[in-house]
């Protein structure tokens, strides 16, 4: 199974610049006198900025997501929007971002639930699809729950990983539940060092106030007319990597502006046993 799947990865970029030759009535009809997998049917988007339906339905060893109706004016109704094949417990594949004829591919990993899946970006970010037909999700249910469940069924999570022009792993983090960023690793004693503009970023997103300030002074250095007089320390809320998060970190302020944020390797060995691919550039965590 995981040679077919590396062999689809590898077609993909060719396959993505034909339409897809799915067409609903015809799908729906299948379904009805062949039957189906229990996770093929029509499933819809809704939220943030992006509401759509797809179909998902089964051709030979690979599933195709294909692209029905929304409110995206790049996209056709029949666009081949991603592919996915069975990787242990989840799904793994590429989406197409762009136009069958400009694609914009990206690496996804969907999970299933009851009638649901959640589908995780490259920057491991999330959508929740729900099943609209033949069989239709309902409300509520345990998502969280479901889907935590099968997805640390796995021994260990892969993250994806890039460089920086100057060759040193950056790895992509969720700053106190609201920022998501690439953040570079650096050996130092400071469990996280953020640059100013990082530190107003958070300030103004309500999740940095006063009560985190531990060192200097916090109305000192949120006066833009004020100069910068380290150090500044505060106590970081949150920081999660892929579905793992730490709290209460001791955070440093740098006059540095050349790199956003570092974190320490020993803040990134408490999420558990850490292995950089940088071929592949993945971070693999072993819990």
């Amino acid at each position: 199974m995981r040679k077919i799947l590396l062999t689809f990865l590898f077609s993909c970029i060719s396959i993505f610049s034909i339409q897809a030759q799915f067409e609903l009535d015809s799908l729906k009809q299948k379904w009805i006198n062949v039957g189906r997998e229990p996770i093929e049917g029509v499933y819809s988007l809704s939220g943030n900025s992006r509401s759509y339906s797809i179909a998902l339905a089964k051709n030979d060893d690979v599933f195709k997501l294909v692209y029905l109706q929304g409110g995206l004016d790049s996209w056709v109704y029949g666009d081949l929007k991603g592919m996915i094949a069975k990787s242990g417990e989840m799904y793994e594949g590429r989406w197409n971002a762009g136009k069958p004829t400009k694609p914009n591919l990206e690496d996804i990993k969907i999970v299933f639930g009851n009638k649901k899946f959640i589908l995780y970006w490259s920057d491991w970010s999330i959508d929740e699809f729900k099943m609209i037909y033949p069989e239709k999700a309902e409300e509520p249910t345990n998502m969280d729950k479901v889907f935590m469940d099968e997805a640390f069924k796995r021994d260990e999570i892969s993250i994806p990983i890039q460089l920086s022009d100057s060759g040193e792993v950056e790895i992509p983090v969720m700053v106190n539940d609201v920022l998501k960023i690439y953040i570079g690793l650096e050996k130092t004693s400071q469990e996280v060092i953020v640059s100013r503009d990082i530190a107003k970023t958070l300030i103004q997103t309500k999740t940095l106030g006063y009560k985190e300030w531990k060192q200097g002074n916090y109305y000192h250095f949120i006066d833009d007319k004020k100069e910068f007089e380290p150090p500044h320390v505060f106590n970081l809320n949150s920081l999660g990597l892929g579905e793992q998060q730490l709290n209460d970190l001791e955070a440093v302020v740098s006059k540095d502006l050349t790199r956003s944020m570092l974190i320490s390797f020993d803040v990134l060995e408490r999420f558990g046993k850490v292995n950089i691919d940088l071929e592949n550039k993945l971070l693999t965590i072993k819990p």
